[in-house]
């Protein structure tokens, strides 16, 4: 007569209790993994200043002006002596992620632009402007990297 059969292997339901354990210990502290997302994006964010002159969206900053090439002597868009790349810094790391700081003082304006300039160097018409240039923020790359880093983290 054709039936059922359950059997229950008590090795299955303790290598199962086991990992349990495990995610939820892990799942306690995020810590370590937020840790290596935090640095992660600061060599992120120092590429896109460094090299590939993107936002985190993937869009191009704009060229610097010839005023601006002039006075730093280069064409090279947020960098003249490497201060603005060196401040990018972990500021925070907790069991709920992390915080990415920087300390320069032109880090703002160029983060979201000057919609007019007050200066020596300043012509009269037309006004000069600083583009934004977004360099903190996270890209859909970031995103999925760091998603993956914590799946991975969970799955040891």
């Amino acid at each position: 007569m054709p039936g059922l059969q359950l059997k229950i292997d008590l090795s299955h339901i303790t290598k199962l209790s086991q990992r349990i354990q495990r995610l939820l210990h892990q799942s306690e502290d995020l810590t370590p993994v937020m840790r290596q997302a935090a640095d992660y994006m600061v060599n992120s964010t120092r590429n896109r200043i460094l090299r590939t002159k993107t936002g985190p969206d993937g869009e191009r900053w704009k060229a610097i002006s010839e005023l601006t090439a002039q006075l730093k002597g280069s064409t090279s868009i947020l960098f003249e002596h490497g201060d603005l790349a060196r401040s990018i810094k972990v500021g925070d790391v907790s069991n709920d992620g992390f915080m990415i700081v920087t300390d320069a003082e032109q880090a703002q304006w160029l983060q979201e632009g000057v919609r007019r300039v007050k200066g020596k160097y300043r012509p009269k018409k037309p006004a000069p402007q600083i583009p934004p240039r977004p360099f903190m923020g996270f890209s859909a790359e970031n995103n999925s990297r760091i998603a993956r880093m914590i799946r991975d983290y969970l799955n040891n």
